[in-house]
């Protein structure tokens, strides 16, 4: 009776065994044939099947409590300063003018400073500075601050007031305004290099934010003496709409996180695909051709830049959702191209991907592209104080 009960039990064990291995053997088997379809090319998309409109209505709004305090800073500072240079984005000219300078800058001088230039387009150039002599007064600079471009014409400005009225201007006092993100700590750096020719003095970063409090002023000339203040990038809580603020979002002007980034790399490929840069993406990205999917380009850039997430954390969900008992992903093993390695969906990290292509862009290696309309028409919308959401093609 024992040696029966033990025969049957081995024999049940077996039978369960089998099963399982054979089981688990067919689902990885359709998962490896199903991952195998979906890494095969697809025929392009005809560009004329495109997006032309992109739609997006949630609001953005990020004040950090710092912004108020150096607002207030300012507003009663302000009786000390003489010349007020407004840093821009140039590749969002318009959306990046912050309305409350205005009010309570109205009565100082001011030098727009539009930086970055040379990730913008240049023929918006001279439109531009028709439309803000026009309809705002402003004269302005164009800027790459990184590399000091033109950056002397601001300190010029400065120390010509300087001269031309010494008993008033003894010493000049300047400040730094601007949205977050626009390069006002490169411009000071590049200001000082120019003045007193020495280092970086103001922290610069990448990501929006970086400067948190008003600075204590910086000598950038000797003679005549010229002083500089820095000030935390100040976000406008009424930007009119979501597509400015997801143009702010592109740009840098926020953090990341308000907006998530795979949204951002959508409007990215929107705004690419309506430029002269669609030729020119597929090539940085390792694209065969342009597309208008950001899923497939996120997930391409996982698998050739191997973002992958925690595949340790993921197993189990893995294989709760397949019922298979996949291996792990081999991420040392170089790539065969006649034997690609099986990358699951689950297993892509799609927000580093989004990430990583907006680096690009940020980098400007997608080339120069201005995102806000400076088409005549767009310029009269936009600095008569109507809202222009309409995505003009580069």
């Amino acid at each position: 009776m024992v040696i029966h009960h033990w025969c049957t039990c081995r024999f049940a064990a077996s039978i369960t065994t089998h099963a399982i291995r054979s089981i688990a053997s067919k689902s990885v088997t359709n998962l490896n044939i199903a991952q195998s379809k979906a890494i095969l090319p697809t025929p392009p998309t005809p560009a004329s099947e495109f997006r032309t409109e992109f739609q997006y209505t949630k609001p953005i709004f990020w004040y950090p409590s710092h912004q108020t305090k150096a607002l207030q800073q300012l507003k009663n500072g302000i009786h000390h300063i003489d010349l007020v240079v407004e840093v821009r984005d140039a590749r969002i000219p318009l959306t990046s003018i912050n309305h409350q300078f205005d009010h309570f800058l109205a009565n100082r001088e001011r030098i727009v400073v539009y930086n970055k230039a040379d990730l913008a387009n240049a023929n918006m150039r001279k439109p531009l500075i028709d439309a803000l002599k026009q309809y705002r007064n402003e004269d302005i600079v164009f800027t790459c601050a990184n590399t000091g471009l033109h950056a002397k014409k601001v300190l010029q400005r400065a120390i010509d007031k300087c001269r031309e009225n010494p008993e008033r201007f003894p010493y000049i006092s300047m400040i730094v305004v601007g949205i977050p993100n626009v390069g006002k700590s490169s411009l000071i750096n590049a200001l000082r290099r120019l003045g007193v020719n020495k280092g970086k003095v103001t922290a610069v970063g990448k990501i929006a934010g970086v400067t948190t409090a008003i600075q204590t002023r910086v000598k950038i000339y000797e003679d005549p003496p010229i002083y500089l203040v820095d000030t935390p990038g100040i976000y406008d809580p009424h930007v009119a709409s979501p597509m400015e603020g997801l143009k702010i979002s592109l740009t840098g002007g926020t953090r990341d996180r308000l907006t998530q980034e795979i949204h951002i790399a959508d409007y990215l490929l929107f705004r690419l695909n309506t430029s002269s840069n669609i030729k020119k993406y597929p090539a940085v990205l390792g694209l065969e051709h342009p597309t208008d999917q950001i899923d497939s380009v996120l997930k391409h850039i996982c698998r050739t830049k191997g973002f992958l997430l925690n595949k340790r954390g993921r197993l189990f969900n893995l294989t709760a959702n397949t019922g298979s008992f996949p291996s792990e992903v081999d991420e040392t093993t170089p790539d065969d191209p006649e034997h690609p390695k099986i990358i699951p969906d689950s297993f892509l990290d799609i927000d580093r991907a989004a990430r990583y292509m907006l680096d690009k862009y940020r980098e400007g290696l997608f080339g120069p592209m201005t995102l806000d309309d400076c088409s005549p028409d767009g310029l009269l919308k936009s600095l008569a104080g109507v809202s222009n959401d309409e995505d003009d093609l580069d």
